[in-house]
């Protein structure tokens, strides 16, 4: 089941015009135009040279294109385009439908882990063992939230392959938050990821980032002149499919995440989708 959310109010709180999307996976969109704003510094010449190269590795095809481009300018162009993007990110979980409703209401909230107390103690409770193990509750909350175990506090995390979330890494889809998880495994062992996912839906957010935000995201640990994650990441799949265009990106379990330090806001969310747990289940390791 999918909740389309109101575009137009997305739009009226960035205080932009109508953009358009880059969604990874969905390179036969946005890979036309991407060449269609590259076309001065990479023409039909070096777009051939790609075509024809031996490419064993989806980074060398950006190797062969670099070689024949002024990198800079192709960097820098990359960079241009994508600011003028909607930059598609998802985000899996498992709640319940006030949970959903509050996201879908407020945004996707930055962890505050002592918030979380109330709600994992009324899970972790049905645990035989949770007598013995509640004492430590409170310990293990700091550790994994911003303490020897982690550094989750006052953090929202997005990833830019669908597919990728959906089947590499779909633990978030079946058990729900990664802190919650870590501290319930801490506290009672695997066993406890089952309580988790008690009485819960596996849900897909996509969101719309503008691309600004996005970039900057992706630039912030970045030393002078080093090229971005994003802009690396998408010229790489863009050189590849130049020289396959029959290649496509959600078969590669791209994990690449951005880590927001404050509210993705409600106007963002363009879709809420229920998952079919069954299907997550055919990939699901742990």
């Amino acid at each position: 089941m999918e909740i389309a959310a109101n575009v137009q109010g997305r739009l009226k709180v960035l205080g932009t015009a109508l953009r358009d999307e880059l969604d990874f996976d969905q390179i036969q969109d946005w890979g036309p135009r991407l060449t269609c704003w590259l076309e001065e510094i990479v023409p039909e010449r070096v777009r051939k040279a790609v075509r024809q190269s031996k490419i064993d590795w989806i980074e060398d095809a950006l190797e062969i294109l670099a070689n024949h481009s002024d990198q800079l300018e192709l960097a820098h162009q990359a960079h241009n385009w994508l600011k003028e993007q909607f930059i598609i990110g998802y985000h899996g979980s498992r709640l319940n439908e006030e949970e959903i409703s509050s996201v879908r209401k407020y945004g996707l909230l930055p962890l505050v882990p002592h918030q979380r107390r109330e709600r994992l103690v009324s899970i972790l409770s049905m645990h035989p063992d949770w007598p013995e193990v509640q004492h430590r509750l409170d310990d293990v909350i700091v550790d994994f939230g911003n303490g020897i175990h982690g550094r989750r506090e006052g953090q929202a995390h997005l990833t830019i392959s669908k597919e990728g979330l959906l089947t590499s890494f779909n633990h978030y889809l079946v058990e729900g938050s990664e802190f919650d998880q870590a501290v319930a495994v801490n506290l009672l062992g695997k066993s406890a990821r089952k309580l988790l996912a008690l009485e819960r839906q596996s849900v897909l957010f996509r969101v719309a980032i503008p691309g600004e935000i996005a970039l900057g995201l992706s630039e912030h640990w970045l030393r002078e002149n080093e090229l971005s994650g994003l802009v690396r990441l998408t010229l790489q799949f863009w050189a590849y499919w130049l020289h396959d265009p029959h290649f496509d990106p959600s078969t590669q379990h791209v994990d690449f995440g951005l880590i927001f330090k404050e509210t993705v806001p409600p106007e963002w969310i363009t879709k809420t989708t229920m998952i079919d747990e069954s299907e997550l289940l055919k990939t699901y390791r742990r």
